[in-house]
């Protein structure tokens, strides 16, 4: 009997025992990586948008490396800003220690971070440039950079005598515009380069439209530079439709599926493509030495690489075409 009365006694110790090492180490023990609390909000998790499906790879390879668990937020939907504002002020209401996010461009964006900024959470602001003072860290690609490679691949092309129609989106988009600021840069330093901008208000149609009209016009232009993809996808269907595919250079930007087939066709000359991994990586990475209290640099740039139908087929130029295809990052 006392010899069970021993053992029972011997048991509830060493349960008191873990149970208290256990709240030991955590009310002492401090904080570990693992108990970083991220939140990364895109502009969109639809799983058919490649752009964003390879920033949430990065990101969560960033967390992944250091055992940490990562909350990837977004609307369904690209141009969704009023899902987007919802889902942040539902994350600030979670109060993550910090935020990753590429906000839209959009009036009430500021303000909201602010807002965030007040609670203590860090900010690091991708892809998009943000208004807001003091300025958030940001982590995006270099878009006037990318905005000149698009003009000295133009002037390659043109073999020095290019004279360009170059069709955006919108005139609000920060993007497109540091993008067309890049490009003009390089198209000014020779005489009557450029014939025009214009703006097809992210419409395929609109794109169509507005190089129809200007083939129609006594005007004659070799080069078209599209700022963004659906002006491509417009300006490429007239091309093709109209016979004028490998005759007008056509440059652009990014690389979605459908502009990848229109390299493979010799349609799109070369494209501007960006880095989205880096981005979600860096992002995340950044995140985490701001929480640490570690200094960190007020912009980081991610270049951009020009991809044409003959180095598309290249191991590197693959993984960013292609980059959920034997990526091992």
């Amino acid at each position: 009997m006392r010899k069970q009365r021993f053992t029972i006694w011997l048991i509830l110790a060493i349960l008191i025992g873990a149970i208290y090492s256990v709240y030991y180490f955590k009310l002492f023990g401090g904080p570990s990586i693992h108990d970083n609390s991220i939140a990364v909000i895109l502009k969109s998790l639809n799983v058919r948008m490649d752009f964003w499906q390879t920033v949430n790879k990065g990101a969560e390879t960033a967390a992944k490396e250091v055992g940490m668990e990562l909350n990837v937020l977004g609307p369904l939907q690209e141009n969704d800003a009023d899902e987007q504002i919802r889902i942040l002020e539902e994350a600030i209401e979670q109060k993550p220690e910090a935020i990753v996010i590429a906000p839209f461009a959009d009036d009430r964006m500021s303000a909201i971070l602010a807002k965030a900024r007040s609670a203590g959470i860090k900010l690091v602001v991708i892809d998009t440039p943000l208004d807001m003072n003091p300025m958030p860290v940001i982590v995006s690609n270099d878009h006037a950079e990318a905005g000149r490679l698009a003009g000295e691949t133009a002037l390659s092309a043109a073999k020095g005598h290019p004279t360009v129609a170059i069709i955006s989106d919108d005139p609000n988009s920060e993007i497109s515009e540091e993008r067309l600021t890049g490009l003009l840069e390089v198209l000014n330093r020779y005489e009557d380069s450029v014939i025009g901008v214009s703006y097809a208000n992210n419409s395929e149609d609109r794109a169509y439209e507005i190089v129809k009209q200007l083939l129609g016009a006594d005007k004659p232009f070799n080069t078209i530079i599209t700022l963004n993809e659906t002006a491509t996808l417009g300006v490429a269907k007239l091309l093709k439709e109209q016979q004028w595919a490998g005759v007008i250079e056509l440059i652009g930007f990014d690389s979605s599926v459908d502009e990848i087939q229109l390299l493979e066709s010799g349609t799109l000359k070369a494209a501007i493509v960006q880095k989205p991994f880096n981005m979600g990586y860096l992002g995340v990475k950044t995140a985490l030495k701001l929480i640490d209290g570690n200094k960190v640099d007020p912009v980081t740039y991610i270049e951009s690489n020009v991809i044409t139908r003959e180095n598309m087929y290249t191991p590197e130029n693959q993984k960013l075409l292609f980059p959920f295809i034997n990526n091992n990052k």
